[in-house]
């Protein structure tokens, strides 16, 4: 079940023109079951855009997800990304099956992503095209019309459906609490 809590959905940077919100929102907390009747997209090695169910990515596995609220944008594909790229290694010796990236993005969106910044496919790019599964977890916030409904900059350890660690950023900037080396502090 998830809890009900008071969220800021997000903080504008100074330079930003849009305004966070303040809302009741659910959102995801440990213990949680991840919803297994979503599909989420990735691309292909034929670079198709493939519908791939939740049920497959999180049942029967241990798998580190890390939400990004933009693709290709500086502080998630120049710090966030890479520091999970980076650590893959170490997540699959604490029994990690899957590192996975979810962002409101299309599958393009998140190959491309991928073909600059992990060619090596080390990490799983999840694209949740029309945040439903975002918003099913409680995730998402809204930037208005500078790019709509977002994913919160966040990280959680699946393990079979449900969710063991649960680490939310507050507003726009990267504390790191949901940071590779936080994420790996906890398993």
């Amino acid at each position: 079940m998830l809890a009900f809590a008071t969220v800021e959905a997000f903080q504008p940077l100074p330079h930003m023109g849009w305004k966070g919100s303040r809302q009741v929102a659910r959102k995801l907390s440990e213990g949680d079951s991840i919803p297994m009747d979503f599909e989420l997209f990735i691309l292909d090695d034929d670079n198709a855009p493939t519908a791939v169910p939740a049920k497959e990515v999180f049942s029967g596995k241990k798998v580190v997800v890390f939400g990004l609220p933009g693709s290709l944008t500086p502080t998630c594909s120049e710090a966030m990304l890479p520091a999970y790229i980076e650590k893959v290694d170490e997540f699959k010796s604490k029994g990690v099956d899957t590192v996975a990236c979810l962002a409101v993005n299309d599958p393009f969106v998140m190959g491309e992503m991928s073909r600059q910044k992990d060619p090596e496919k080390t990490i799983l790019m999840l694209g949740d095209g029309s945040a439903a599964f975002t918003k099913a977890l409680g995730l998402e916030f809204d930037t208005a019309g500078f790019g709509g409904v977002r994913c919160r900059r966040c990280a959680f350890v699946v393990e079979d459906g449900k969710a063991t660690t649960v680490k939310l950023e507050e507003g726009g900037k990267f504390s790191g609490v949901a940071g590779a080396d936080s994420i790996l502090s906890f398993l």
